[in-house]
């Protein structure tokens, strides 16, 4: 089953790609086209909600309790993945709102789900609730190099 997916996923890619450009671009320009690569984007200013994250600093240090955030998906804990169909930003005094309906997997199984994203006005820390469950304290991971 992974293998189809896999096979599947580098089909829609092959499909989805750009037409050759023969002038040069820059090696520091290149995306990680990596087949395990899930970064958060470098556009955080735009998504204060990009970013790895975790429920204290020391879960940081472990790759297995991060969740890795990005502008239009996320995984979390290596658990679950979700990509964002819809996005609404709002904002408050407390700080910025996001709101995303999603397309998640999860245990081999998929599902529909609406998340929210509160991030606190110095953006280090952000309170996630999925499908109106109870919210999820998280705080921001260093960046590592």
């Amino acid at each position: 089953m992974r293998r189809l997916a896999s096979l599947a996923l580098i089909a829609l890619v092959a499909a989805c790609e750009a037409p050759v450009d023969d002038t040069a671009t820059p090696a520091a320009e290149l995306p990680d086209t990596g087949a395990n690569a899930f970064r958060a984007e470098g556009r955080e200013e735009e998504r204060a909600y990009a970013g790895e994250w975790a429920i204290d600093s020391n879960a940081c240090n472990n790759q297995r309790e991060i969740w890795t955030i990005e502008q239009t998906r996320m995984g979390m804990k290596r658990e679950r993945f979700c990509h964002f169909e819809r996005i609404n930003q709002s904002a408050s005094d407390n700080g910025q709102v996001w709101s995303a309906s999603a397309r998640c997997v999860a245990r081999g199984q998929s599902s529909t789900d609406f998340v929210f994203f509160r991030v606190n006005p110095n953006k280090l820390k952000m309170r996630v609730t999925i499908n109106d469950s109870e919210s999820i304290e998280l705080i921001r991971c260093p960046m590592r190099t």
